[in-house]
């Protein structure tokens, strides 16, 4: 994940999550909707930030973006609240919540006047607002059950590379939705990313 691009990324999706009513977010759920906006960008035939992941035993978590998510904060481009540690059954595990800090605005304002800021912006947005309309009680688990996540024969510590269409099994669950529509309806890139994350919301409930 190139640094430059993590960061826009990140006060992008925070920002998107402060819209949509998430915020603040936690550390968990952030790296989870980091992780879902990367697996899903080609939908929107955005370039995701990172297209690989270790399946790590607490869920998607990229260290890279835990740095990255430092560096904003203590650049005042994201605040942070409620840290607290706690050991439990896999080690011990950093709780924080994130939110908009003052100059993330500024950063929004500035990256938005080029067209690959603006692209950004529409395509978190989109993946954030879908991501927010899921039950509560499944937002956590949703990324779990993502199909390059989950992918059969994926164990813990597996390197898990989604960088092409015939890896991303995500995209390709995603577009098969267009099959089973009625009457040849095709649905649009927004639809496509709805109709996953609902898939996930099913799958999710089934499991727990």
């Amino acid at each position: 994940m190139e640094t430059d691009i993590s960061r826009v990324w990140l006060t992008y999706l925070v920002m998107a999550v402060h819209r949509t009513g998430l915020a603040p977010i936690s550390k968990q759920r952030l790296h989870r909707l980091v992780y879902l906006s990367n697996c899903l960008a080609p939908i929107f035939e955005a370039t995701p930030a990172s297209a690989q992941i270790v399946k790590y035993k607490r869920g998607p978590f990229y260290p890279v973006v835990q740095w990255e998510l430092d560096r904003l904060t203590a650049m005042g481009v994201l605040n942070v609240a409620n840290i607290a540690y706690i050991q439990d059954k896999d080690g011990w595990w950093q709780y924080a919540d994130y939110s908009v800090g003052a100059k993330a605005r500024d950063v929004i304002d500035y990256c938005n006047g080029i067209e690959y800021g603006r692209c950004l912006d529409r395509y978190l947005t989109e993946v954030t607002t879908a991501f927010a309309s899921l039950r509560s009680e499944v937002l956590d688990g949703v990324a779990l059950q993502d199909e390059n996540f989950a992918r059969r024969g994926a164990t813990m510590d597996t390197f898990i590379d989604f960088s092409t269409e015939e890896q991303n099994l995500s995209v390709q669950t995603a577009r098969d939705f267009k099959a089973v529509m009625p009457g040849g309806f095709a649905p649009s890139r927004k639809e496509e990313l709805f109709l996953y994350l609902r898939f996930l919301e099913a799958v999710s409930k089934e499991a727990a």
